[in-house]
């Protein structure tokens, strides 16, 4: 018999509910979209991403296509029809879906375990390092270079809101003091526990000037959802200047610079 109405209008609202949430989810416009990355990490693992949804959605076409085509065209059409022919297996199908998939996984994996060992790898020598510690509910960034010492030897911090130079690589030392965080900037970089009692690392960088926001993305307490943080990229000249001016005092006007937010020991 043919498919009733109200599974056609399911069927109809799961496809338009499904594709309303692929535009809604793929948009370029949010401020933390991972689809419209700004440094390149972000911009491998965008394009990672995409090399497996492509073929994923080709196949689940193909798949659901033909699901959808052979209860249409083998349906029962009358009570008095009588069933059709049973048939068991077909070994030349069996064996091409068995092949096909293994060629193509063999395909996704080469530039798979190239990105996973190029973006795990620790920092280069000469990037910019910086250790970000997360403390219920904010995050202490610290300049580590000599360079970027205060008069007491002290290393530069800064609470929420940090910033780089473009095209130079960052070197991250991530820690936490208290629970488990998740570093997390969509538009240059993945995301990274940050472990009590752990230092895990990572690099990125950004390739344009701007200001890029991220947060903490792993539930930490209940002020998690305002763990923000934003990374102010720009010229190399410009960085530099801000950093005379943080030494200089410029974050002393930070009300969260005290003892009980600094997390190196001290």
């Amino acid at each position: 018999m043919p498919p009733s109405r109200p599974f056609l209008r399911f069927a109809l609202g799961a496809l338009l509910l499904a594709g309303l949430l692929l535009l809604v989810g793929c948009t370029t416009g949010d401020p933390q979209s991972t689809f419209a990355p700004e440094g390149d990490v972000a911009d491998r693992q965008r394009d990672l991403f995409n090399m497996v949804l492509w073929p994923a959605i080709f196949i689940m076409v193909l798949v659901l296509g033909g699901l959808v085509y052979i209860a249409v065209r083998f349906r029962r059409r009358s009570a008095d029809e009588p069933p059709p022919v049973q048939t068991h297996g077909n070994t030349r199908l069996e064996i091409a879906w068995t092949i096909a998939p293994a060629i193509l996984l063999l395909i996704i994996a080469v530039p798979t375990v190239d990105a996973i060992v190029d973006l795990g790898r620790d920092p280069s020598p000469d990037a910019l390092k910086i250790r970000v510690t997360g403390i219920q509910w904010r995050w202490q960034f610290e300049y580590l270079d000599p360079e970027y010492e205060k008069a007491d030897g002290e290393p530069l911090r800064v609470f929420d809101q940090f910033h780089i130079p473009v095209d130079r690589e960052i070197g991250v030392e991530l820690e936490s003091v208290d629970v488990l965080h998740s570093f997390w900037l969509p538009k240059l970089a993945g995301k990274l526990d940050v472990v009590p009692g752990r230092t895990n690392r990572m690099w990125f960088n950004a390739t344009k000037p701007g200001t890029y926001s991220g947060q903490c993305a792993e539930f930490c307490g209940l002020s998690h959802a305002d763990m923000r943080m934003s990374v102010v990229a720009e010229s190399e000249e410009d960085f530099e200047a801000w950093i005379q001016d943080q030494l200089q005092g410029g974050a002393a006007a930070d009300p969260g610079s005290g003892p009980a937010l600094v997390a190196s020991g001290e």
